[in-house]
């Protein structure tokens, strides 16, 4: 089970790499299907999480409150 999740936020990691490659700026929620249900969010989030984890993406927010972009993380990993 837990070997299962870690597969499929590997997976989701990949997808959302290639989609970020082909976008500037992707919107956090677009990232979402909502047709996967909660499981499929709480994948996608860790998913998320693990790639500004490992300094491959950024997250950034123009204003408090204001929605949140993911693009690939621009410069070295430290």
């Amino acid at each position: 089970a837990a070997s299962d999740v870690y597969k499929r936020q590997r997976e989701r990691m990949a997808l959302i790499l290639e989609k970020l490659n082909s976008h500037d700026f992707t919107g956090f929620d677009c990232l979402f299907q909502a047709s996967e249900g909660r499981a499929g969010v709480v994948v996608t989030f860790l998913a998320v999480l693990e790639l500004c984890k490992e300094q491959l993406v950024e997250l950034v927010q123009s204003e408090p409150m204001a929605n949140i972009h993911v693009k690939l993380h621009a410069g070295e990993p430290q």
